[in-house]
């Protein structure tokens, strides 16, 4: 399937649902007594306000480049479209590096990739005082007291950068991937021609964080595209279970996007609760997860579910931020977990041999023009034929229905190898022990480079449970015994002492650990299950 020519920019997208249903709510969000929301026609106006304030009272010319530390709201939604409006570059901060408010270790490079002529912050932060940060607030009220006549939306082509957004830095330092406005229409035109009912208004309750290319660029494009609708979210827990699922009884969402961190917390409440769970599945038409691999028991907990409240597709895929967010969707409805789909229109995916295993390379109109590190533009790591090396490794299967897919093989970054020279395949590894583990293990990082024998920290998904350790012992050799091989048998275990930091790089913005980075924060705890602390597994008779 390939992709029209001359696609719409997504700005072109918002003047025409403005001009077809300007009281249509594009976004609503939290507040404390209530929730706010901003209508599609709104959303444009108050844009063009922004775009003007920010070129006549900041100094912003086309290509200027604004940085944000805002989390997801009204106020960041109008910044963003004020950006397209005036074909400014909108760069997403990512906040943890930014919580002293100093040019501390970990912003220094990232603002070295950004160069912003302004940064932009919530009310308080402390960026504000001590890195002279603009508060957004205050561009809104100015905006809100603004009188002037009506500029013009900025004169754009295709190939201006829209956007630049980070990856997570798991193998290096932090990269800045920029985003083109072609970026984005091609990525969504290419979803709703592969899922046709992505163009029926979507509602969606989000709670992914807008630094991140998942939520920050492909959902809140996607509602724009589609006509649909966002009621942003707070993050899954104990505490905010109950108003998301007031929420969810409110607007019934035909969507849901998400990883599976997340579908897991809504999982455990939607089990118990026969009404919310009816709420949430009234007009829900899919389910899509990413970002992680899902377990074989949450899986299972899924298609149970499905089963008994409704018939919503249950859908994933795969991407990166170097394309603008996607590469592969599955075709519905999913057939088991791990499957990445087919590429997107207008795309093509090559595997190729890359030391014993196969890695999955892309090429389309997704691809970003370059990196952007310690303010140089650097290539993306291409091959002789254009196509960029993902890193990750995949295979290609055949469903039941004949249809061809490919599926996630782990990273090929997380390999490494024993003191023997003998491979292991650690993403692989990892995903196969979360399932046998399952569902006592939250994650699992496996540490055993350049030594005789795997071990393994487990995160487990409850604490002070005093039978975890015996049961977790007696999963692992059985494991042990049915992958005795070095490179997949785990000699001794031990429990996280405590979550992964985040603000310290452990955790990516989609709830994964990220192995590499933990592995060097904790090689402590490495160093001493090695040396015989922790846990023997118990070995199967």
């Amino acid at each position: 399937m390939e992709l029209a020519d001359n696609l719409p920019d997504i700005f072109d997208r918002l003047r025409a649902w403005a001009a077809r249903s300007p009281e249509r709510i594009l976004l609503s969000e939290p507040t404390a007594t209530a929730r706010r929301s901003i209508s599609y026609g709104e959303a444009l106006a108050e844009a063009r306000v922004m775009h003007r304030q920010l070129a006549e009272k900041h100094g912003l010319r086309k290509g200027g480049r604004v940085a944000t530390l805002a989390p997801a709201g009204i106020d960041a939604l109008i910044l963003k479209l004020a950006c397209l409006a005036g074909g400014f570059v909108h760069v997403a901060l990512p906040p943890f590096a930014f919580g002293k408010g100093a040019m501390t270790e970990a912003a220094r490079p990232l603002l070295e990739v950004a160069q912003p002529k302004l940064i932009l912050a919530p009310s308080g932060h402390p960026a504000i005082g001590g890195m002279g940060a603009y508060s957004l607030r205050a561009l809104v009220d100015a905006c809100m007291e603004d009188t002037g006549d009506e500029i013009e939306d900025e004169v754009v082509a295709p190939g201006d950068w829209a956007a630049i957004f980070f990856t997570s830095g798991s193998t290096g330092a932090p990269k800045g991937v920029p985003i083109t406005r072609a970026m984005i229409s091609s990525n969504q035109a290419a979803i709703a021609a592969m899922w046709p009912f992505m163009t029926e208004s979507p509602v969606l309750v989000d709670w992914l964080p807008w630094h991140h290319v998942f939520g920050g660029l492909d959902n809140v494009f996607k509602i724009i595209w589609n006509g649909g609708t966002m009621h942003v979210d707070a993050p899954p827990g104990p505490s905010s279970i109950e108003a998301t699922m007031r929420l969810m009884e409110d607007v019934s969402p035909t969507m849901h996007i998400g990883v599976p961190l997340g579908l897991r917390l809504l999982l455990d409440h939607l089990e118990r609760d026969e009404h919310a769970a009816n709420a949430f599945t009234r007009r829900l038409r899919a389910v899509f997860f990413a970002g992680a691999g899902i377990d074989a028991e949450l899986w299972q907990r899924l298609l149970n579910f499905r089963g008994t409240h409704g018939n919503f597709e249950i859908l994933s895929g795969y991407g990166a931020t170097e394309a603008a967010s996607t590469i592969c969707l599955s075709p519905a409805p999913l057939e088991r977990p791990g499957e990445l789909g087919h590429p997107l229109p207008g795309h093509r995916i090559a595997l190729v041999e890359t030391d014993g295993r196969t890695e999955l390379r892309v090429d389309g109109p997704n691809l970003a023009p370059c990196y952007l590190i310690e303010g140089r533009e650097v290539s993306l790591p291409l091959d002789e034929y254009g196509f960029y090396r993902t890193g990750d490794a995949a295979l290609l299967g055949v469903r039941s229905d004949g249809l061809p897919v490919f599926a996630f093989d782990g990273r090929l970054a997380e390999d490494f190898k024993l003191s023997s020279g003998v491979k292991v395949r650690a993403g692989s590894l990892r995903a196969k022990l979360m399932t046998q583990c399952a569902p006592l293990a939250a994650d699992i990082v496996v540490a055993g480079e350049n030594r005789e024998q795997l071990v393994a920290l487990v995160f487990p998904t409850t604490v002070g449970d005093e039978g975890l350790t015996h049961e977790l012992a007696a999963r692992i050799g059985v494991w042990n015994k049915a992958n005795g091989a070095s490179s997949t048998r785990i000699s001794r275990f031990a429990l996280a002492p405590a979550p992964a930091d985040r603000t310290r790089g452990e955790l990516s913005d989609k709830g994964q650990i990220v192995q590499s980075r933990y592995l060097r924060n904790h090689a402590d705890l490495f160093d001493a299950l090695h040396a015989g602390g922790g846990y023997l597994p118990i070995e199967a008779a």
